[in-house]
């Protein structure tokens, strides 16, 4: 079957155990065909990192990007470090977020910029929130966890909501010999209540999630006893749910998806799937395909050629971003224009397309994007397109 990539995604929402920036990454080889691209990672100064970064998620507007910096470094100290900055593209300043100084990684920003979420700790990482504007940091974390499985539980940021009042999070259990559990909470940052929205049970793994901007609509993925059960979205107010990953006529996928994108109204949803009967030309063999489907209609759209996956989309879920043999290629779904993005190997997070689809971050080591780079490790670009 070939590597199980919902599974491989689910490990930042349930074992949480590698750190941003410990995958392997391609080094990019040519230069953009398009707008301008400008290195977004640096030292407060300005000048370049001598450790490197990935991972970057852009605010809605595109004025800010958080993303991870390795250590060992100043603020950083240890090699399995990833600390989590953000940078104001508008004025240049740039803040060092606290408490990323151990084990971290897997980020969220807000729409504004003025939350960051993150994963911090040994061994099993703990999910927080911070609030740029007060300076508090929150650790998000729900009271139901039994003390004898502290140990044992893990956790990550799925989503802020649009009025930053809501973390959609995903807290997972597991023990060798144990079963696993894993529970998706929604968490009221103005009262520090807990909803439910994926019991536990449901699922041992939680494949990401990601809900719409008021919170009703939730994407998520289920594996349960190491068996891939579907990409499913849930409208918590009618409590309907629904499974996505099908052909138009209700069949469901024969392969597992991965969650891309939510859009902000619930309407549209964006997925990579390795299954071969979604759409009359899904292709056939191992292969990862990207797919948009609109909730309302049921109709389901191949994206791209075939073997193109979808690294990310904006919050609307119009612009997706493509990978491609020749590199990274932004398509707005609702015309069918492409546009360049970077030419060359490179790599995209999910939140990475600001919301009028003309910025793009994007992590890359390749030396010929800007002038300087002469660092020698991965760095964060944002590629305005034209």
């Amino acid at each position: 079957m070939g590597e199980n990539k919902a599974l491989r995604r689910a490990a930042a929402g349930a074992a949480v155990a590698v750190a941003l920036g410990l995958t392997a990454l391609p080094t990019a080889s040519a230069a953009p065909d398009a707008g301008g691209i400008r290195r977004v990672s640096s030292e407060a100064d300005g000048t370049q990192l001598t450790t490197e970064a990935r991972g970057a998620r852009v605010s809605a507007d595109g004025r800010y990007v958080a993303y991870g910096v390795r250590g060992p470094r100043d603020g950083c100290p240890l090699s399995v470090s990833t600390c989590v900055f953000v940078k104001d593209l508008r004025t240049g300043r740039q803040q060092q977020v606290p408490g990323t100084t151990r084990l971290g990684g897997v980020l969220q920003i807000s729409a504004d910029g003025r939350l960051v979420g993150f994963i911090t700790g040994d061994g099993n990482p703990r999910p927080y929130i911070y609030d740029r504007t007060t300076g508090e940091l929150r650790l998000i974390w729900p009271e139901s966890v039994p003390a004898d499985q502290e140990r044992d539980t893990s956790g990550v940021v799925d989503a802020i909501s649009a009025d930053n009042r809501h973390v959609l999070y995903t807290i997972s259990y597991f023990h060798p010999g144990f079963p696993r559990v894993s529970q998706v909470l929604d968490r009221d940052l103005v009262t520090g209540t807990d909803t439910v929205v994926v019991a536990a049970g449901t699922a041992d793994i939680v494949s990401g999630a990601g809900f719409s901007a008021n919170g009703r609509h939730v994407a998520y993925g289920v594996i349960k006893d190491d068996v891939y059960q579907g990409l499913f979205v849930k409208d918590r107010k009618t409590g309907g749910v629904q499974r996505v990953d099908t052909a138009r006529d209700g069949t469901p996928g024969d392969a597992d998806s991965s969650l891309v994108q939510l859009s902000d109204d619930g309407r549209r949803i964006v997925f990579d799937s390795r299954s071969t009967n979604l759409t009359p030309d899904s292709p056939a063999g191992d292969t990862w395909q990207a797919y948009a489907r609109d909730l309302r209609t049921g109709r389901i759209e191949l994206l791209g050629s075939p073997g193109h996956s979808a690294l990310s989309a904006d919050r609307g879920a119009r612009f997706v971003v493509l990978s491609e043999p020749d590199g990274l290629v932004l398509l707005d779904l609702r015309t069918g224009k492409r546009r360049t993005v970077v030419s060359g190997d490179a790599t995209t997070d999910p939140a990475a397309v600001t919301r009028d689809g003309r910025e793009v971050v994007f992590t890359s080591s390749e030396p010929d994007l800007v002038p300087g780079d002469t660092n020698g490790v991965p760095d964060v670009f944002i590629s305005r397109i034209h």
